[in-house]
């Protein structure tokens, strides 16, 4: 019996009894399988099996896929190059009446850098060039032909790659120096585009009209006088760049103005003299008095007309 003075307590007093329905629901989750008792595996024990075995398969897999992308990127390219080459011919067989010498494009890009090179020289210093007269595939290749050949095989060519390139370097230049002076708003570069492209118009308008008037019988393309038209770009770049680093009204540039138009002037001479005036076997079908004029209307569209336009374009 105990008594709070003993100093032992006796073992069965120590557990606490516990309710029969309790012993007896222990007694039966522990006798069921871990199925029963709602046991799973955890997903990590095996992870690295799996991932493993993933990682082994990845090689083929991307092996497989990189040969379906060159075929992929093989037939996009052959596609490409077949609707492209569809679409020109398409374009060449009905708008070619629309607008003359629309096939004949390929013929001013055939350039090479050589080339490039004596155009820009024969534009700043036509005096370095001594033969102006134009070469034919007959000279070049021996093939009997009378065509005229392209830029690529003969200096005294015409081509659009370099004005072209002088229209948009003149445009970007332009706007730069806006740019300097805080005068620079995104709108510049169509109003001045359009600018330049009416006055590039008017140009070959002038000259188109001055060929019907004087009654030159030139095949020429239309591509022809475009492209002597846009060599004046660099005449202007030149003026452009020299304006803002000596001053408009500077003495310096004002000698560069004229030297530079002088130059343009006789290059252009030179060079449209294939257009204006005939050949030496058909110069027996004008008179002295036809040839005159015909000569005075070159230089006044070489010096006047390209002074005016020189010098409202390089004025920024």
């Amino acid at each position: 019996m105990y008594t709070p003075y003993s100093g032992d307590i006796p073992a069965q007093n120590l557990q606490h009894p516990q309710p029969q329905h309790l012993n007896q629901q222990f007694q039966q989750h522990q006798q069921q399988p871990p199925a029963q008792q709602g046991y799973q595996q955890p997903p990590f024990q095996n992870a690295g099996y799996q991932n493993q075995g993933q990682f082994q398969q990845q090689p083929q897999q991307g092996a497989g896929f990189g040969i379906f992308n060159d075929q992929a990127a093989s037939f996009a390219s052959q596609f490409a190059k077949s609707q492209f080459e569809q679409s020109n011919s398409y374009l060449q067989q009905n708008f070619g009446s629309f607008i003359p010498g629309t096939g004949d494009l390929k013929f001013y890009f055939q350039v090479s850098n050589s080339y490039v090179l004596k155009k820009l020289t024969m534009v700043l210093m036509p005096f370095v060039n001594k033969d102006w007269n134009r070469k034919t595939m007959a000279e070049v290749s021996g093939d009997g032909s009378t065509q005229y050949a392209p830029p690529v095989y003969d200096v005294n060519a015409p081509d659009l790659y370099i004005p072209l390139m002088s229209f948009v370097t003149y445009i970007l230049l332009w706007s730069v120096f806006q740019g300097l002076k805080g005068e620079f708003h995104p709108e510049l570069f169509g109003i001045l585009a359009s600018q330049t492209v009416a006055f590039s118009v008017l140009d070959i308008a002038i000259f188109k009209i001055g060929l019907y008037l004087l009654g030159c019988s030139t095949q020429s393309s239309i591509w022809d006088l475009v492209s002597f038209s846009g060599y004046k770009y660099i005449t202007v770049i030149v003026l452009l760049v020299l304006q803002h680093l000596v001053g408009l009204w500077s003495v310096i540039y004002s000698i560069c103005f004229v030297v530079l138009v002088g130059l343009l002037a006789v290059f252009l001479m030179r060079s449209l003299k294939f257009l204006v005036l005939p050949s030496r076997n058909a110069a027996s079908g004008i008179t002295d008095k036809q040839r005159k004029r015909r000569v005075q209307f070159l230089f006044v569209y070489s010096t006047v007309v390209q002074l005016l336009v020189i010098f409202v374009m390089s004025r920024s």
